[in-house]
């Protein structure tokens, strides 16, 4: 199922709505165990620099058969030989990884309909104890050049209510991510 509001503008002018270096940055790789998971991958925008900085694994998901290829290219055109793309409907079917096997898993700008619960259930279950799910999103409080309509913008509160029986923990991360996205981090209980 492909979410709403979900259309794609050229890579380059999309690449410039997002401070990459920023956003690599606050997610804190350094501790962060492999495989690494995005789900609505789009062309690699963070895909790629993040499989730059580890050795492990990161599998990269889209529902969208050009966007897998144009990841599948920037990872080829970077050098990178440790970066899995896939066609997949997550929300439909799941990730088809097995469960308890990730270290971090991103949902970029991809939570904006009303049963956000399926992806985080699935990133849940995907997850080690103690892995990460790093969740953005376009801002609600500012004007932005892009993004769905503001009314299905998720905030904070609304994402902590979509984790009800999910043994997933807000720790305090939480980042405004300029220009245009905000972030918050949910830890795995043991």
């Amino acid at each position: 199922m492909k979410v709403f509001d979900s259309g794609m503008p050229a890579e380059a002018y999309w690449n410039s709505l997002f401070d990459i270096p920023l956003i690599t940055g606050w997610l804190n790789l350094n501790g962060i165990s492999e495989p690494i998971v995005e789900i609505g991958c789009g062309y690699g925008t963070f895909t790629i620099p993040i499989a730059g900085k580890t050795s492990g694994k990161v599998y990269a998901f889209d529902i969208e058969p050009a966007m897998v290829e144009c990841t599948r290219r920037n990872a080829e055109m970077a050098g990178l030989s440790n970066v899995k793309v896939l066609v997949r409907d997550v929300i439909e079917g799941g990730s088809g990884l097995e469960s308890g096997t990730a270290g971090l898993v991103l949902l970029f700008n991809i939570l904006h309909f009303n049963d956000r619960r399926v992806l985080l259930q699935e990133a849940y279950r995907i997850l080690k104890p103690k892995g990460i799910v790093a969740v953005i999103h376009w801002r609600k409080d500012i004007d932005t050049p892009r993004g769905p309509i503001v009314e299905s913008r998720p905030d904070k509160e609304m994402i902590l209510d979509s984790l009800k029986g999910l043994d997933l923990r807000f720790g305090g991360n939480e980042r405004i991510l300029e220009p245009y996205h905000w972030g918050i981090q949910l830890t795995k209980l043991e």
